[in-house]
C-alpha cells in the first residue's frame, strides 16, 4: 500500500487505466448511440429507438478505446518527447472538435426563435467548463510539481 505523499504513477497503473478506458468507452458509445436515435418532431427532437442504437454504441466505445490507447501508448514512449507530444496534441484537438460537433448536431432540431437562447446557453456552459478544467489542470500540476528539498511548502 502507498503511503500518503508517496507518488504513484498512473501510466502504468493497469486498474487505472481500465477505469478510464471503461467509462469512456461507456460515456461516448452511448453519446454516439443517442445521437442515432435523435429524430425531429414538432416540440423540437426527441428519442426514437433504432436497430443502428448499437451499432452506435460499438462504433463510439471503440473509439474510446483506440483514443486512450493512444494517449497511454504515448505517455510510455520514450522515443522522441516532440512527436509524441505533436501527435497527441492532434488526438486531443481531434477529440474536443468530435464533442463540439456532438453539441452542436442536435442544433438542427432547434426551432429558429430558439437558436439563439441555446447557442448562448452552450457559450455559458463552454466558458465554465473551460475554467473547472484550468482549475483541474492547475491542481494536477501543483500535485506532480517536486516538493520543496528544505521541507518548507
Amino acid at each position: 500500500m502507498k503511503s500518503v505523499g508517496q507518488h504513484v504513477s498512473l501510466d502504468n497503473d493497469a486498474g487505472f487505466k481500465a477505469v478510464v478506458i471503461l467509462s469512456s468507452a461507456l460515456g461516448i458509445g452511448t453519446l454516439a448511440a443517442s445521437l442515432i436515435v435523435l429524430e425531429p418532431t414538432d416540440h423540437g427532437f426527441d428519442f426514437k429507438w433504432s436497430i443502428y442504437a448499437p451499432v452506435g454504441f460499438v462504433v463510439g466505445a471503440l473509439l474510446a478505446w483506440a483514443y486512450w490507447r493512444l494517449v497511454f501508448r504515448l505517455a510510455l514512449r520514450n522515443a522522441d518527447p516532440r512527436q509524441s507530444a505533436r501527435r497527441l496534441k492532434q488526438a486531443v484537438i481531434g477529440l474536443l472538435a468530435l464533442g463540439v460537433l456532438t453539441f452542436l448536431y442536435p442544433l438542427r432540431y432547434v426551432a429558429e426563435e430558439r437558436r439563439t437562447d441555446v447557442l448562448i446557453g452552450l457559450g455559458a456552459a463552454i466558458v465554465a467548463l473551460s475554467g473547472v478544467g484550468w482549475m483541474i489542470r492547475t491542481v494536477v500540476v501543483m500535485l506532480e510539481s517536486e516538493p520543496d528539498t528544505d521541507g518548507e511548502s
